[in-house]
């Protein structure tokens, strides 16, 4: 085998598959990343047996073949010396069957690989359950529901992200139990219909090779496996199997206050209320509408002290004395995902749900439990 390739389009692209590479030990050969050399193109490809990524460089301006083959390359200093060197080529050639050169410049690097024989079969099937979106829209329903997801393996269903597609519409819904986020997007053509569940956090690292375009990315629907093509990329995820609980019941329809806010004086606002409290445990602040519309923030803790804030709503339905409490972390996050500038927080009792909408984020629904404090 041997190859010389642009330097920055390798490090891209090894950068890129290194969110799949495997840093644990039970397989060792999955700490390595496969190049297989063809003709006319080269892949790299990583996986860590959830998720597997895939990179096809086939431009004759960045890449020129001497030799076909394949080899499995420790991924970790493979990509170190790939960043350190700063030659516009690298060459790459194997010897002795069980070694690789790598030479930039004045570098010369030699590698031990790693054993192909024992790197297992990665199938990036298509399928012909699939769907078309557009990177930045994908990007979206990502960024604003992976963090409701559950981190406890008690119930793994949990730990994913529900994709449930309907003809023209796709529903994507995260919870907790203590927290739900809700975002869909309505096609302009008929898809069709899926019901499936992805682990958050191949979503997350899926999200990291995204663009902010309107790339397509088509997404293939296995039995047990998704693929997602963006690119020159693949990127496979395992599905989680189970059915993801009925959720629709829980968001309230009537209300019996709602509450528009500036979104960035409201965040301020809780930062600040929740600065005595822990953000991973006891991080409880309380809300409370006053006859006069004021509505206060505070929070207490007996080790440290209180905080007390005010802030004007921008509207509010009713004039109703209410008292609510919630986690200041999920309040956050919530309210973090919107794009508006503007939200609404619609009460329904005070130890009843609450929702959020904002004004230019009509797909988007965010809801919390409130906790009963004494």
């Amino acid at each position: 085998m041997k190859f010389s390739i642009n330097r920055d389009v390798l490090f891209t692209n090894l950068n890129n598959i290194n969110k799949a590479l495997s840093t644990k030990a039970p397989m060792p050969v999955l700490t390595g990343i496969k190049i297989d050399v063809k003709k006319n193109y080269i892949t790299l490809t990583a996986s860590n047996s959830e998720i597997s990524i895939q990179a096809k460089i086939d431009d004759p301006r960045n890449l020129f073949i001497e030799e076909v083959g394949t080899i499995v390359i420790p991924g970790k200093y493979f990509i170190e010396i790939v960043r350190k060197v700063e030659a516009k080529t690298i060459d790459i050639h194997t010897f002795e069957d069980n070694m690789v050169k790598i030479l930039a410049d004045r570098s010369n690097f030699t590698l031990n690989l790693l054993e192909k024989e024992n790197y297992p079969l990665i199938s990036f099937d298509e399928s012909n359950l699939k769907i078309s979106l557009d990177a930045l829209n994908l990007k979206q329903i990502i960024r604003k529901t992976t963090f409701a997801t559950s981190l406890s393996e008690s119930r793994m269903i949990l730990m994913g992200v529900s994709f449930s597609i309907d003809k023209h519409k796709l529903e994507a819904i995260a919870t907790d139990s203590f927290r739900l986020a809700k975002k869909y997007i309505v096609f302009d053509h008929e898809n069709p219909s899926v019901n499936v569940v992805i682990p958050s956090k191949s979503l997350d690292e899926l999200i990291k090779i995204l663009d902010d375009n309107d790339e397509i990315v088509d997404i293939h629907f296995g039995k047990s496996k998704v693929l997602f093509k963006y690119k020159n990329l693949l990127f496979q995820t395992r599905l989680i199997d189970g059915v993801y609980p009925n959720t629709n019941s829980l968001i309230p329809q009537d209300f019996l206050v709602s509450i528009k806010f500036n979104k960035n004086e409201l965040i301020s606002s809780i930062e600040r209320a929740a600065l005595f409290t822990s953000l991973e445990v006891a991080n409880i602040i309380k809300l409370n509408l006053k006859n006069d519309k004021i509505v206060e923030i505070s929070s207490v803790s007996n080790e440290i002290g209180a905080v007390l804030e005010e802030i004007y709503p921008l509207e509010c339905s009713n004039n109703i004395p209410f008292q609510i409490a919630f986690s200041a972390k999920y309040f956050l996050d919530a309210v973090k995902a919107f794009d508006s500038n503007e939200v609404t927080i619609h009460f329904t009792g005070e130890i009843k749900p609450f929702i959020i909408t904002g004004e230019f984020d009509a797909n988007l629904v965010q809801l919390i439990l409130p906790v009963r404090v004494s």
